[in-house]
């Protein structure tokens, strides 16, 4: 039981106590989870400065994935585009010896062109993640069907040598990304440009030119496919353009995210070995807060006399 001259400085010892108490549960929390509060409104003064760097980084994430999104498909087209160039150059090696000393007898030409035919149009139907790269923005259907009764690549030969783009299927829209607030870019390549028209052509008047055995339609898809190789190689050089365009911009971002990544720490994460010692002069304070306790309870008039 408290007297009334006690029960003044046990309430305040308490209170003080509870404080105390709530201190070392706090500096306990800090500690376990790294971070100086679990709320925004215990860092009010940081809360506004944090909320809006955390939106921030947010959003650079979100232009860093649709980056990296874009720079896949790129590689991917590039790695096409990379392998036609190859075989478009095979071919040139092939036609060249058919062309030499008349041997055009002697070269399975229409062979070689249905192999490099199909493999061509394989390639420009590629699809990553359900998406045909080359199809611009009809990306649920294949780009090209070299089937399609429209595309006449070798009507009038011998002699007429028209460009035919009838095997495309789809549009002239290229893909775009969003890689900053206030940029945007077009990029991708679609299976109507004209180094894949010659390519496809050229191998269409190579068919014709072994089934036929005509040496002029075979130099001429000679000449073409020169042109298409060429043609090609400067596509792959806009594939590698777009990407280091789209790297510079993720590079910024990766920057900007380790800014703010620290400047985040230094707002919300707390120092260890600070709170530690913290934590250490609260319980001893603590300890002694029990102490008092102890000793107002057991105040009396019979332990004074003793």
């Amino acid at each position: 039981m408290f007297r009334v001259a006690d029960f003044a400085q046990y309430q305040l010892t308490l209170s003080y106590t509870m404080r105390t108490q709530s201190s070392v549960a706090e500096r306990q929390i800090e500690i376990a989870s790294g971070k100086r509060a679990q709320q925004y409104s215990s860092i009010s003064t940081d809360a506004s400065e944090l909320v809006n760097i955390e939106r921030s980084v947010a959003r650079t994430e979100q232009f860093n994935r649709n980056i990296d999104q874009a720079l896949t498909r790129l590689g991917i087209m590039e790695s096409s585009v990379a392998i036609m160039v190859e075989r478009a150059t095979e071919v040139l090696a092939i036609m060249s010896s058919a062309i030499s000393g008349e041997n055009i007898n002697d070269v399975p030409l229409q062979e070689f062109s249905a192999t490099f035919l199909a493999e061509a149009e394989s390639l420009l139907n590629t699809s990553h993640e359900d998406r045909y790269l080359f199809a611009g923005s009809q990306t649920d259907a294949p780009a090209v069907d070299l089937a399609d009764v429209a595309y006449t690549p070798q009507a009038g030969l011998p002699g007429v040598f028209t460009a035919d783009f009838d095997y495309y299927q789809g549009d002239n829209l290229n893909l775009s990304v969003r890689a900053d607030e206030t940029f945007e870019t077009s990029y991708g390549i679609t299976a109507d440009e004209p180094a894949f028209e010659e390519m496809l052509r050229a191998l269409s008047y190579m068919d014709y030119a072994g089934a036929n055995l005509d040496g002029a339609v075979l130099e001429q898809a000679y000449t073409m496919m020169k042109s298409a190789v060429d043609g090609l190689s400067d596509i792959r050089g806009r594939i590698g353009a777009s990407s280091k365009v789209l790297e510079a911009a993720s590079s910024g971002h990766d920057d900007y995210l380790t800014y703010a990544t620290n400047l985040v720490s230094t707002l919300e994460d707390v120092d260890v070995a600070e709170a530690t010692t913290r934590l250490a002069q609260d319980e001893v304070q603590l300890q002694g807060s029990y102490l008092a306790i102890s000793r107002i309870s057991d105040l009396s008039l019979l332990n004074y006399l003793r």
